[in-house]
């Protein structure tokens, strides 16, 4: 029996799945780290919580499975998108990285809108300036950290660290690159012109390689530490998005996903280049493929807001969101009347505005707190029908929704977004998020299937479909309508309480 390794390195969990033939989970391990919070809008991560957290979860999945090391055949490591951290030759952090939460570069975003142009960086990246990709955040170290730039080798993603803790090579897959704001989607190469402008030598970026294309072998430190065989290949792996849109069928033919956990990303995949001023553009796992996107900052991570600062935080048993989800069934049965604008952490798609922020409208003496939880739910999918508005408006049909990861697991948040946006929704039978569509590309590698997409289509089975709760769906179209003008009215209020 032959076996691989899928691992996740999400925003604020490893996740990592051993998988045996077919791809079939053999056993699957988790663990948080911290995320820090300097300053007001600054978002950085230890990237060594992240490489002690795979190797425990790495150790973890062998202990419990009992397979021979060597008959793990290959690996392959997603992540949360995009980071900058810069690294020296021998790979040592110079810094704590900046995650896609980081809203620090406003200052160089605005020089580089005068110097380069929006249009113009458009036109390379298939993307809209914003200080959400690595671009402005690199342009920021380079202005205010000289210091570590000066030492800087190579600027690695979060995946980038990993594979090269595990095999000594510096890399960055190509779905990973599309996301930098670096790189010239048309000719497939990392832009001068755009590196030129912010001070930066290109020799600074990792070679770019194919998601299924091998990078080498784990390292025998590596092998040491983790309890891997030194035999097995490391692929270069993708974006999160990429590989849990691929997990549900996101591939090509306009197919639409959301992935939700600690953001929201809805993912409408094409088997051809798209670019589209009003969503992101994300390389798709295939060579000329691509998955526009819509993406919001923080609808699982309000949650988790709301749970930590307002609900206790996690329990022993692991079981808040449970708990949160039946209050919200016993105490909180109808719509809210609440609007929640889930701007915690800035916001992109699609109002692009670092400077958002979470905002409670319509409060009551008799509010309680399930009516607050589930105000909260219900403004993550009135960002999520803001996005695909979008897609309406540039000619995306939208006939039904596959949903996948953490927070499809809530039956309750479930049918408020079926509410919301007024459509069923289906769910997967396998629901294992990016180390899903990973084990679709380590199954091709290994020769199980001719393709990733191959693999996909041939495990994506619909376990249940969720419906809209016919009596909701009124009230959250006039409540909609009061979430997107009240944006619209607090956008210049926000940009002032920043200031202050």
């Amino acid at each position: 029996m032959r076996y691989s390794i899928g691992i996740d390195i999400g925003t604020t969990t490893v996740k990592c799945i051993l998988f045996r033939e077919g791809p079939q989970v053999a056993a699957e391990a988790g663990k948080e780290y911290e995320t820090l919070l300097p300053e007001p809008s600054w978002v950085q991560q230890n990237p060594e919580n992240w490489w002690d957290a795979a190797v425990q979860c790495i150790r973890m999945v062998l202990a419990k499975s009992w397979v021979n090391p060597e008959d793990i055949k290959v690996i392959s490591v997603s992540s949360q998108a995009p980071a900058v951290l810069p690294v020296d030759k021998d790979g040592r952090p110079l810094h704590d990285a900046l995650i896609w939460m980081d809203r620090r570069s406003k200052e160089e975003y605005e020089i580089i809108k005068e110097e380069v142009g929006e249009d113009k960086i458009f036109d390379i990246t298939g993307n809209r300036l914003d200080t959400y990709f690595t671009l402005t955040e690199l342009m920021w170290f380079l202005r205010h950290k000289p210091e570590v730039m000066d030492k800087c080798h190579k600027v690695l993603q979060v995946n980038g660290y990993i594979n090269y803790k595990l095999t000594g090579t510096f890399s960055i897959d190509d779905t990973h690159a599309s996301l930098t704001q670096i790189y010239d989607i048309r000719h497939n190469c990392w832009s001068d012109e755009l590196l030129n402008a912010i001070g930066a030598e290109a020799s600074l970026m990792p070679d770019v390689y194919r998601c299924c294309e091998p990078i080498g072998t784990v390292s025998a430190e590596a092998a040491a530490l983790t309890g891997l065989s030194v035999k097995t290949a490391v692929l270069a792996g993708a974006v999160d998005a990429t590989a849990a849109g691929l997990e549900a069928g996101v591939y090509e033919g306009g197919r639409i996903a959301e992935m939700s956990g600690t953001s929201s990303v809805v993912l409408i995949g094409f088997d051809k280049l798209v670019t589209a001023r009003e969503l992101s553009y994300l390389k798709g796992r295939g060579e000329n493929s691509t998955i526009l996107y819509g993406a919001m900052n923080t609808a699982g991570g309000s949650l988790k807001w709301f749970r930590d600062a307002l609900y206790g935080g996690e329990t022993i048993r692991k079981d808040s969101y449970q708990r949160i989800n039946r209050e919200i069934e016993k105490m909180a049965k109808y719509p809210s009347k609440i609007i929640f604008l889930p701007y915690m952490a800035g916001e992109r798609a699609p109002i692009w505005d670092p400077d958002a922020r979470g905002t409670f409208i319509g409060l009551n003496l008799n509010t309680n707190r399930a009516e607050m939880v589930r105000s909260i739910m219900e403004g993550t999918c009135f960002a999520l029908k803001d996005n695909l508005d979008q897609a309406v408006k540039i000619g995306i049909p939208i006939h039904d929704i596959i949903c996948c990861g953490g927070c499809s697991k809530s039956d309750i948040w479930l049918k408020i977004k079926a509410s919301v946006i007024d459509k069923e929704i289906k769910l997967p039978e396998v629901n294992l998020g990016a180390p899903g569509g990973l084990s679709y590309m380590n199954a091709a590698f290994m020769g199980e299937y001719e393709s990733p997409e191959e693999a996909s289509a041939a495990s994506l089975k619909i376990k249940r479909t969720v419906e809209p709760v016919k009596e909701w769906v009124e009230p959250y179209r006039e409540m909609y309508h009061i979430y997107v003008e009240s944006y619209k009215a607090l956008k210049d209020e926000f940009k002032a309480l920043v200031k202050i």
